[in-house]
């Protein structure tokens, strides 16, 4: 491990020893799952919780993976406990604004902390935030900021690459998974937020991870639907054959008007 990178997980360390005991806001993605893992190492898995938002803006097989990596016999050892938020009896949130990812963040983050309430002991809710994080327009940091929720990550000077860095050195097997949001961001701002449309955006997507396009995204507007695949991926998806077959599965879904981002996503 370089010296920078060691320098910045003993700092991680530090941080989280001053906590004393912490529960982690856990999503299954790399930032969080360091962060768990390192606060167990570092507290003992006596000392850390890891509270798992489950709702139906993410998809159930998403959730599914996240349960496992806390609760696998070879997963990270620390107490999980699975929170349900219902954002969509927010209205605040199914209005899809530009501040969409605030409201849904303080709600969210708010179950978690009324979820570590029920235990006597005092601790903190930690997420991963990082330092790339800080240089993006994300309102949901507000909402981190209000609820005084930690971000040693952050702290710590950690940015994804050191993140992804250290995950691969501890062993942890999604090192290198895609970069990922809740289905609401697949929504164009403004446009109403609603079950359908969400179960929708996700069996696509599914569909796509079926035919081996991970890091997909499906992107709906109010006349159009914009397929995404991330850019390694470009070539295998451009066959004709696959794309008609992708066109027929999406009208089936009520996604009449279905067009294919020849740029490609960066995942990273």
């Amino acid at each position: 491990m370089d010296r920078d990178l060691t320098n910045k997980l003993a700092r991680l360390q530090e941080l989280l020893q001053a906590y004393g005991k912490v529960a982690v806001a856990f999503s299954g993605g790399v930032d969080s799952t360091l962060l768990l893992r390192v606060a167990c190492d570092t507290l003992g898995p006596e000392k850390v919780t890891a509270l798992h938002a489950v709702s139906c803006v993410i998809p159930e097989q998403d959730q599914i993976k996240t349960a496992k990596l806390a609760t696998a016999v070879n997963g990270i050892p620390c107490p999980y406990l699975a929170v349900k938020v219902y954002p969509l009896r927010c209205r605040d949130f199914v209005a899809n604004s530009e501040q969409r990812c605030y409201f849904c963040k303080k709600r969210t983050y708010g179950a978690l902390q009324t979820a570590m309430s029920q235990d006597g002991t005092p601790s903190i809710l930690l997420d991963g935030t990082n330092t790339d994080d800080l240089l993006e327009y994300r309102p949901g940091l507000r909402a981190v900021q209000e609820l005084s929720v930690g971000t040693p990550l952050a702290q710590a000077r950690f940015n994804k690459k050191d993140i992804r860095a250290l995950s691969r050195k501890l062993g942890l097997p999604n090192f290198n998974q895609p970069s990922n949001s809740c289905l609401a961001t697949r929504i164009q701002v403004h446009q109403k937020i609603t079950s359908s449309l969400l179960k929708r955006i996700a069996q696509a997507e599914q569909f796509l991870q079926k035919k081996g396009f991970m890091g997909c995204r499906v992107r709906v507007g109010p006349d159009t639907v914009v397929v995404q695949v991330i850019s390694s991926d470009l070539d295998k998806i451009i066959g004709e054959h696959f794309r008609s077959e992708l066109s027929e599965y999406l009208e089936t879904l009520g996604f009449n008007n279905a067009v294919l981002d020849t740029k490609g996503r960066d995942t990273f």
